[in-house]
């Protein structure tokens, strides 16, 4: 008995690794109404994900365009501090607008699908983020 339970607790800790968090990069924007469009370019691999929080400035409108060439790359948007997405790239595609009517604060997370991500595949972007009146 005490030979299987030490082969056991050997297997569970050498699984250990599937356990981990994902990795999760996380950056901050801010945002100038009438600014040029704001370019931020990355790349993910695998199940890794980018969280960017972006201030919006107030009584304007705010936009985010995500491109690239993977087919499985998408970005949801939240409102800061809630877990539920208000755009879902899977499902609204690529590109998201919202008018803004006091300062806000959105995380927008970008993502690699589970298809990609199970077959630790490598993805480019660049976000164009605007705002405007």
């Amino acid at each position: 008995m005490h030979k299987y339970l030490t082969t056991l607790a050997c297997a569970v800790l050498l699984q250990g690794h599937a356990w981990a968090a994902d990795p999760v990069r996380r950056e901050q924007v801010e945002l100038v109404q009438g600014a040029p469009v704001k370019k931020l370019a990355g790349k993910i691999k695998g199940y890794a994900t980018v969280e960017y929080s972006i201030a919006a400035p107030a009584n304007g409108k705010f936009d985010i365009r995500l491109n690239s060439a993977h087919p499985s790359l998408y970005f949801n948007v939240s409102a800061n501090g809630s877990d539920e997405a208000i755009f879902v790239g899977s499902r609204d595609g690529a590109h998201f607008h919202a008018g803004v009517t006091g300062a806000t604060r959105y995380k927008v997370t970008v993502y690699l699908m589970r298809n990609a991500a199970r077959k630790n595949q490598t993805a480019s972007y660049q976000l164009d983020i605007g705002s405007g009146a």
